[in-house]
């Protein structure tokens, strides 16, 4: 499956409108402040904050299993990058369950729009 047919399809299962979430991804990467990570069958979206800060988004229609294995590719790569401080906000508790069941630190986060940050 392609990353556009991953961002749709997990649009779908959020209640969000598909061309909508598309034209907003590709608007960000477009201008050179978002980055597309795919693995398997997951996508993160990486938007740039400020130097070596990030916010992340995750679409996603992999099973929790391989869920586990393209989010641990993706902490590697971010490990392997100049980014050092991750930030996000799960609608579902259950990512930052699941990141921290596979040996990410997850912290909660000191900016009141994210509920979750990485330091990498």
């Amino acid at each position: 499956m392609n990353a556009s047919e991953i961002i749709k399809r997990d649009a779908q299962r959020n209640k969000v409108d598909p061309a909508n979430a598309l034209l907003a991804v590709n608007k960000l990467v477009q201008s050179g402040d978002g980055i597309l990570l795919k693995e398997n069958d997951s996508v993160l979206l990486l938007k740039k904050l400020k130097p070596h800060v990030v916010e992340v988004h995750l679409f996603t229609v992999d099973q929790p299993m391989m869920l586990s294995k393209s989010l641990l590719v993706f902490y590697k790569k971010l490990q392997d990058s100049d980014i050092q401080t991750v930030y996000g906000k799960a609608d579902n508790p259950q990512i930052v369950d699941l990141m921290k069941k596979i040996g990410i630190r997850v912290e909660d986060s000191d900016l009141s729009q994210y509920n979750w940050k990485l330091v990498i």
